[in-house]
């Protein structure tokens, strides 16, 4: 299905970039501060019901790893919770839209200002997909502390997409990744839903950068992603790893990446820095290649590094 997801180009990558560091240097984050939020029991072990009281919890925990706990924020579902009237499509429900992802509501903003805090509204009909609520729920995340951090938040928060990127910047990049390309086999045939405003391959580059600034581990991301959102991650992060002084400056000056002042492509990546000297003892061959699984490297790549053991 990749060739349904359209490629990235350098000029739209560097743009990315220096988008994402901007918002990095105003938000304040320091490398290595925001954590990897992964969509399994690890971090979301609470049971979720489907209803206001879950959804409560669900936000609360996730305040907490965006480091917005100390912020009030007040939620409310809206609209009509899902009952036995909903449809689905082993019960011939396609003609309810139970098979659509839930659209995003316009007749009532998604977030809004509230005494002492924030209101944070949820769509009832986001509740039975677990992939879009959690995605929005983190891009409204994103929004709060844009406003709540970055000197230009209030400004920045009108685009939707600005909102997307500080989650990502937030440790929320594996949740936004799920919902932006949705594969499924419906009644009507195999379909593709995104419910993100930033397409696959602009998530899956602002991915690989947060991931190699923070220095989260790559392998742990990967295992929870689709196929194709793994495929475009491990490319993007193969430019990431052929790009280390954009890498670096986004640790140690934001800002400068920000203006425009990095290459990329600058050397090779890190699998073909690594074959090229490949060790020549079994012992250091094999913690070559454990670092390379760490990062991401696939099967073909590990035994390409490894190679034959020396006779004895």
């Amino acid at each position: 299905m990749l060739n349904d997801v359209e490629a990235l180009s350098d000029d739209a990558a560097r743009e990315l970039a220096q988008g994402y560091a901007g918002l990095v240097a105003g938000l304040g984050l320091p490398a290595g501060e925001p954590l990897l939020v992964l969509p399994n029991a690890e971090f979301f072990p609470d049971t979720f019901q489907a209803d206001a009281p879950s959804v409560e919890r669900l936000v609360a925990r996730m305040q907490g790893y965006a480091a917005l706990e100390a912020l009030a924020i007040e939620v409310e579902v809206v609209g009509e919770l899902a009952g036995s009237s909903a449809g689905s499509c082993g019960t011939g429900g396609c003609g309810s839209g139970a098979c659509d992802v839930p659209a995003v509501q316009s007749s009532m903003p998604r977030l809004a200002r509230a005494e002492g805090g924030y209101r944070l509204h949820v769509p009832a009909d986001e509740l039975s997909n677990p992939i879009v609520l959690t995605a929005r729920l983190a891009t409204s995340l994103g929004a709060v502390a844009l406003v709540e951090r970055h000197p230009e938040g209030a400004e920045r928060v009108l685009d939707g997409t600005q909102a997307e990127v500080a989650a990502v910047a937030l440790g929320f990049g594996v949740l936004l990744l799920e919902a932006s390309y949705m594969y499924r086999k419906a009644c009507g045939g195999p379909s593709v839903a995104c419910a993100t405003g930033l397409g696959l391959r602009e998530l899956a580059w602002l991915f690989a950068l947060s991931v190699a600034r923070e220095g989260h581990s790559l392998r742990a991301a990967l295992a929870e992603l689709g196929t194709t959102q793994r495929a475009l991650v491990k490319e993007a992060a193969t430019l990431a790893a052929e790009s280390r002084t954009l890498v670096r400056l986004l640790k140690d000056n934001p800002a400068r990446v920000a203006r425009g002042d990095f290459r990329l492509r600058e050397g090779g990546s890190l699998w073909s820095r690594l074959f090229a000297r490949r060790p020549q003892t079994k012992e250091a061959r094999l913690d070559a290649a454990l670092a390379a699984l760490e990062n991401g490297a696939s099967v073909d790549e590990l035994a390409e590094l490894v190679g034959p053991t020396e006779s004895r």
